[in-house]
């Protein structure tokens, strides 16, 4: 009988920064590098392998201190010896977008092939929950193997496994997306170092071996074992080799050998295909719920709202953009579109993005965060700028009264993939103080749009030529707010403000304008498709007037004790949540042009702080202003809440029955919209069942549906109170970090000014009606001024529109091609059934090729174009990346 075979695998699992900042960390890095070069370059040492953790920006660190050490480790790599990528970062699955995990998988694998070559295994050790698009995002790359270490069993502190209840899972398993895509993956259901610090004598070394070889056969399927010699910035164990040797003298019915990823996978191979499959998220949801790090989605929430708008900026507008005016002949800023991501990446990993470390780390993380949003902020304005100079204006110069500096046109961009209608503002910077009541605004018709204009007075600026030295200037700047019409999907419009004959221009009012009425202890909002009612405690009752459903009791805020840390909420003992809603608030009407806007005022006593295990009895007067802002023609209400944060220890929510008779609930996660349900397994302890989302939660019922649309707030919890109600964290506050030692961190009391927003959108059908609700919101409409001039491009034009019936088909990126020939467009179905899509634009008019890629962009098949539009069906669920090839000359 042959023997079993027991691959060690020698590797350090390195977060860059944790409870530790960067720097620190790397002094230990560059020694472990160090360290592992002698060792893979000595001979007769058994020191065959290293895995360098699966991220390749580890490598660059490495070198920014060591680069006379590049070549001996690209002759490493190489080699096979030391294995690299294929990720830059290690990210978080459920924090980031979809498109960051692509762009991290492709810096990385280009990274790791420039110094030798990548890894083709898909590395998750310590991902805080996997998503369930993992196998598609691998697949799409060319990677068919995968490991990770969460999401099944339960991981405690410390690295602490528990893995006595059997979860049913073997370690080797397909995993699988619910498109159908799967990959041969390795469950880590011993953790990442059941294999750390092996001796070296052959009686203990026998001893531990058996210890940890009962608990690996009780997870695999084949004779192939897996032994992980490493753990957290684990120094590299350097006589593993004599530890190995001892390890087959002391048990000798196995056979260890010194081992890499890629030839334990060719075993598994060789095996045959495994008998179990994993399918879905892995999110802990058959563990006692204690150690998911779920809560880690609400620590810093500063951090996620910075991430949204960072993330946001390069997907909607920079990347787009960017490319569409490459096309038209600007340089492309590819190595500055790659610094920003870069940037935004290292931001990334998962003690980093999620809160959970000490100070200094997140306090360098804002300015990552500043750096990129920086540079991706400029480009996108370069780029909508000399899109908007190439756009014809000249028909308003008809329109002009007297000179051209009475005529002021600017060009309205839509990011989205479908014709908008939406409210939006634009700055008029003039030479000289205007009469703005003789001003009509004037859509690319001729036709006046109802408006309203703002002065906001005397500004100061400057302007920095090409080619000449830079130069102030001094301008009035005006204000105006509209409904914009028919803006093409990833498109733009133009409008004018212009200086009418006569003594005063037209002003157009909207029938069915939104109103605020306030009444001695209450206020109405409303407007032709919603009715708000504010009481005097501050909560709302919403009806949605397509669908007569009524909503009650919402909003309420909901402010609780909170004695975990950064990674978990533990509700503080013997104190109950103070919910608003009996306490009388101060109601104010703060309507303008196009939007009834109502401020709700709370003033709460909340204890100040933790003491012990409970609350402090010394308390703080809180003051919580909640604005509910009712545009004209909106379906929906926007919310924004602002404190000034004086309380420790303490989480904010927001509360929203729905009442609809459902036992799941809908939220969106990276290329999907995850089906959870509402009520947990018999064996969950937690009280709280908290999970993730990107930009929105819904419950519905196929009649009654209640969305929140957020930005940036990525916690709820559906909570099991009778009435489906959706709580939404809006703050938490801890003052540790918690996991293995203490770590005072009293940034994450998150004290000071603090604002946030989000949605409540009311609808009937499922979850697919708030889709392109949660994108607009999260990508409103943006104006850029222009003059009066001809050019290539018409008043209106969509370069990229896509249209599906069902609505569940949505673009996530326009960009230029990786290899700079033509442009890619993504586009996934979230929804669970087929849907048939049209895709149709300028962009399609021109093509010359139209081909389906992967997701690293090599080509698959040709896609036919007929009169300037493709149509297909695209399965649930399915990820389709286009390439749009042609020389474009006439674009230019």
């Amino acid at each position: 009988m042959e023997k079993a075979t027991v691959h060690v695998i020698s590797h350090s699992h390195w977060d860059r920064e944790w409870y530790m900042p960067f720097e620190k960390f790397r002094m230990r890095l560059v020694k472990l590098i160090d360290d592992v070069l002698d060792l893979l370059e000595a001979e007769n040492n058994g020191f065959a392998f290293f895995h360098l953790d699966g991220h390749v920006l580890l490598v660059d660190d490495y070198l920014e201190i060591r680069p006379e050490q590049e070549g001996r480790l690209r002759a490493l790599v190489r080699q096979g010896k030391l294995s690299i990528g294929p990720w830059y970062v290690l990210q978080d699955a459920f924090l980031t977008s979809g498109e960051a995990q692509i762009r991290n998988m492709q810096l990385g694998l280009a990274r790791a092939e420039e110094l030798g070559g990548a890894t083709e295994v898909g590395y998750f050790p310590d991902t805080f929950g996997n998503i369930a698009q993992s196998a598609q995002l691998l697949q799409g790359f060319g990677i068919r193997h995968a490991v990770f270490g969460r999401g099944i069993n339960a991981i405690a502190e410390n690295n602490g496994v528990r893995n006595t209840d059997s979860s049913g899972y073997p370690s080797e398993l397909w995993w699988a997306s619910p498109d159908g895509s799967r990959v041969l993956s390795v469950f880590l259901a011993n953790w990442y170092h059941n294999g750390m610090e092996l001796p070296t004598d052959p009686a203990r070394a026998a001893e531990r071996g058996r210890q940890a070889l009962d608990n690996v056969e009780r997870f695999a399927t084949t004779p192939d074992l897996l032994l992980m010699n490493g753990c957290d910035h684990q120094p590299v164990q350097s006589d593993v080799g004599q530890a190995i040797a001892a390890l087959n003298e002391g048990l000798p019915a196995y056979r260890f050998v010194h081992s890499r990823f890629a030839d334990y996978f060719d075993r598994l191979e060789a095996h045959g295909s495994p008998s179990a499959t994993v399918a879905g998220e892995l999110i802990g949801e058959r563990t006692d719920g204690w150690t998911t790090l779920v809560n880690t989605a609400s620590s810093r929430m500063y951090l996620k709202q910075w991430n949204a708008r960072v993330q946001g900026e390069l997907e909607r507008w920079t990347e787009p953009f960017a490319a569409i005016a490459g096309l038209l002949g600007q340089e492309y800023p590819a190595a500055f579109l790659k610094q920003a991501w870069k940037l935004l990446l290292q931001n990334h990993p998962h003690d980093s993005i999620c809160g959970c470390s000490v100070d200094e780390v997140h306090e360098e993380m804002v300015t990552r965060f500043m750096k990129s949003a920086q540079i991706a902020e400029s480009l996108s304005l370069e780029a909508m700028t000399y899109i908007a100079d190439r756009t014809d204006t000249s028909a308003f110069a008809a329109q002009e009264e007297g000179a051209p500096a009475d005529i002021h046109p600017f060009v309205a961009f839509n990011p989205l993939g479908w014709t908008r209608d939406e409210w939006t503002t634009v700055d008029i910077d003039a030479e000289a103080e205007l009469a703005p009541d003789r001003y009509a605004l004037l859509d690319r018709d001729g036709a006046e749009v109802a408006y309203a204009w703002e002065d906001l007075g005397w500004i100061s600026g400057f302007t920095l030529p090409d080619d000449r030295f830079r130069i102030p200037w001094r301008k009035r700047r005006y204000r105006l707010t509209f409904l914009a019409s028919g803006i093409p999907g990833t498109g733009h419009a133009v409008f004018a403000w212009v200086r009418r004959a006569g003594d005063k221009a037209a002003t157009i009012r909207d029938e069915g304008e939104a109103a605020c009425v306030l009444e001695a202890d209450s206020a109405i909002l409303e407007n032709a498709y919603l009715r708000i009612v504010a009481d005097a405690g501050g909560m709302l009752t919403l009806e949605d007037k397509a669908t007569g459903q009524v909503y009650r009791d919402l909003l309420a805020l909901e402010d609780s004790g909170d004695i975990g840390n950064e990674y978990l909420y533990r509700a503080a003992e013997d104190a109950r949540p103070i919910v608003t809603g009996e306490d009388p608030v101060r109601l104010e009407d703060r309507s303008t042009f196009g939007c009834a806007r109502l401020v709700i005022r709370h003033r709460l006593e909340l204890p100040a702080e933790r003491e012990g295990s409970g609350r402090s009895p010394r308390t703080i007067r809180q003051e919580v202003e909640v604005v509910v802002s009712l545009r004209n023609g909106a379906k929906y209400a926007e919310i924004e809440v602002s404190l000034d944060n004086a309380a420790k220890d303490h989480r904010l929510r927001a509360l929203f029955p729905s009442d609809a008779d459902t036992e799941f609930v809908h939220a969106d996660a990276p290329f999907d919209v995850a089906k959870r349900s509402i009520a947990p397994w018999e064996g969950w302890r937690n009280p709280s069942r908290n999970e993730r989302m990107q930009s929105f939660v819904d419950l519905s019922d196929g009649v009654r549906g209640l969305a929140i649309v957020t930005e940036g707030l990525p916690e709820y919890e559906a909570l099991r109170d009778g009435r489906g109600t959706i709580a939404l964290t809006l703050l938490r506050c801890v003052g540790e970090l918690g996991d293995w030692n203490y770590f005072p961190t009293p940034g994450a009391q998150c004290l000071g000014p603090y604002s946030c927003r989000f949605a409540i959108v009311p609808h009937g059908g499922d979850y697919r009606e708030v889709v392109r609700t949660a994108q607009a919101f999260n990508a409103p409409l943006r104006a850029v001024p222009t003059g009066v001039h001809g050019g290539a491009l018409p008043p209106a034009l969509s370069w990229a529109s896509v249209h599906s019936p069902g609505g569940a088909v949505v673009t996530t990126a326009l960009k230029r091609a990786e290899d700079a020939g033509g442009v890619v467009l993504r586009l996934v179905n979230l929804g669970e059934s087929e849907e048939e899509v049209e895709a149709t634009g300028h962009l399609f008019d021109r093509a010359s090729a139209v081909s389906e890629r992967m997701l690293n962009e090599r080509e698959v098949a040709p896609v036919p174009v007929e009169a300037g539009r493709i149509a297909f069906k695209l399965a649930p669920k399915k990820i389709l990346t286009l390439g749009l090839e042609g020389t474009f000359a006439e674009l230019k």
